[in-house]
């Protein structure tokens, strides 16, 4: 299949079929265009991925205390001057110490996760409930009379309930007291999920990338197994289109790196051939990613998992049935009905992801597909979230500044 490209970009064009979308070699050269703006320049400094990842090792060793200590000795060597040299050059961790204030704090800073119904069942709920309780606050003392003399009790609320005395008590009691089933069970599953994915761990590794990184990120996602899941993602590992917007809602593509081993890969991907395993495992060009990841062997292949953004076009036939109903049947974006039929055409253009994964160095396209599972606005269905969270507050042009950063002379 030819795939059209942008001259001004190495990424396909967006403004083709569904069914182009949807192919292996449309996956393929999106892939290709991320390794590309990420990877160039033959895998050596200056690429943006090492750029990056330089970037926020040398701020973690800052933040440890344990940065190169070269820069020191280089100003003493006043002249050729190295009689200081037998100094203990153990830098003192300072800025360690600052860190941890800062995480500590922004950690110990606990809320509670309140859940509010809008739908209209759920408001017309409420609403009764509110003139209710309205109206016994505002005959309380005769239905107080009444249930002393005659034993009748015509409070329209539970006994429990402590009625208001003024608009302001019940405002608040609204607000504070009162609270529908389900919304007490949407904070229960909400709760669940998060202690199931230990998100109080997760979210420290993400406060101390904020403050030293100066950006952090976790990844959502479901599967039948183990239903949602919460995972941290390294920002050092991370690709994304650039952006300005420090919540990253304008990006439209991003991913992560991942070592993972021969068996893993097999495990993940089962569709996988034995020779195409070997081949990858032979192939030098994948280990040269390895820069990163410590004393990873060849056995470690680098795969890019990526998200892709673009918009698939919904296309419905009309058709009037004899009985004068309309009825409203799903075409294909191509579908064009000739003009003296009786058919019409209606459309609307949503956005939609796909989920990708490559490994890196090679030609190998170990996924492309549709992503099952999309999150969407309510108030916009067209729209698409991306599976990625990330958050950089103080970005600037593309530039990611952090406490750490604006430390270092």
């Amino acid at each position: 299949m030819n795939i059209y490209s942008n001259t001004n970009s190495p990424f396909p064009s967006q403004v083709v079929s569904d069914v182009e979308k949807a192919s292996l070699e449309y996956g393929t050269q999106v892939a290709q265009a991320i390794e590309q703006e990420w990877f160039s320049q033959g895998r050596t400094s200056g690429n943006r991925y090492l750029t990056n990842w330089n970037n926020f090792h040398q701020l973690r060793l800052y933040a440890r205390g344990e940065q190169s200590i070269q820069k020191y000795k280089d100003e003493l060597a006043i002249n050729g001057d190295l009689s200081y040299l037998n100094l203990d050059w153990k830098p003192v961790p300072i800025l360690s110490k600052f860190v941890d204030i800062v995480v500590n704090g922004i950690s110990s800073k606990t809320y509670d996760i309140k859940a509010y119904a809008q739908d209209p069942s759920s408001i017309k709920k409420r609403t009764e409930y509110a003139s209710k309780i309205y109206e016994d606050m505002l005959s309380q003392e005769y239905l107080d009379n009444l249930k002393q003399t005659l034993g009748i009790d015509l409070y329209q609320t539970p006994s429990t309930t402590v009625v208001p005395e003024t608009p302001e008590e019940l405002e608040l009691h609204m607000q504070l007291s009162y609270k529908q089933s389900v919304e007490i069970a949407e904070e229960e599953a909400i709760s669940s999920v998060l202690a199931q994915n230990k998100y109080d761990l997760v979210k420290r590794r993400l406060n101390m990338d904020l403050a030293v990184c100066g950006i952090a990120a976790a990844k959502t996602n479901f599967n039948t197994a183990e239903g949602i899941t919460v995972d941290y993602v390294d920002p050092a590992y991370m690709v994304y289109s650039y952006t300005e917007d420090p919540n990253f809602e304008d990006i439209y593509y991003v991913g992560e790196l991942k070592a993972i081993t021969i068996p893993e890969l097999k495990k993940e991907f089962p569709g996988i051939t034995e020779e195409e395993l070997k081949r990858i495992q032979a192939m030098p060009g994948n280990r040269s990613y390895i820069t990163g990841w410590g004393d990873y062997d060849a056995n470690t292949v680098q795969v890019l998992y990526f998200d892709y953004k673009t918009y698939h076009n919904q296309v419905f036939k009309i058709k009037q049935t004899d009985q004068g109903l309309m009825k409203a049947i799903e075409k294909p974006d191509t579908f064009n009905p000739p003009e003296n039929d009786n058919f019409e055409r209606v459309s609307r253009s949503i956005e939609v992801l796909y989920s990708g994964a490559k490994v890196l160095g090679t030609n190998t396209m170990l996924k492309w597909e549709l992503a099952e599972n999309m999150s969407r606005p309510l108030a916009d269905t067209t729209k698409v979230k991306m599976n990625y969270a990330i958050c950089a507050p103080r970005i600037y042009k593309g530039r990611i500044e952090s406490i750490v950063s604006k430390c270092i002379g």
